[in-house]
């Protein structure tokens, strides 16, 4: 009898628990592409805490747009960095290093960096729209 209790008890626990984390708005960016709750936890979040879970995603959609619109000043700091300690490299390297095997790893870089660059862009341009519909969705 005592067994059964205690069992009963931990799988109510364990399902308080579950719902408990099934409910709780989530702190990290939980949008679809089309900047509505993503499935799971994070809709019931949104059904049941509209007010709370829209305001931790505006959170998370200015943290994560911040990060990205920093990352060329920051990428620009470590380039500048690298680039002074690569010198003095380079300049024993050109010796060795053919000149068209220079101009397609240049090539091959620039195509990376604006493959990133496009990719860095969409994103912060989505998590503006989102910013958008989240800030019109508090508002009403």
């Amino acid at each position: 009898m005592a067994t059964l209790r205690l069992r009963d008890m931990l799988l109510i626990g364990a399902g308080l628990g579950f719902l408990a984390w099934a409910v709780t708005p989530p702190s990290s960016l939980s949008l679809d592409e089309s900047c509505k709750p993503t499935n799971g936890p994070p809709a019931i979040s949104a059904t049941l805490f509209p007010g709370t879970f829209w305001e931790k995603q505006l959170m998370a959609v200015l943290i994560e747009r911040d990060d990205l619109l920093a990352r060329p000043a920051r990428r620009a700091r470590i380039d500048a960095q690298i680039q002074a300690e690569a010198s003095a490299i380079e300049g024993r390297m050109d010796r060795l290093n053919r000149e068209q095997g220079r101009v397609d790893d240049r090539a091959e870089k620039e195509r990376r960096d604006m493959a990133e660059q496009s990719a860095r862009l969409k994103r912060i341009a989505w998590l503006m729209g989102c910013e958008g519909e989240i800030r019109q969705r508090l508002a009403n």
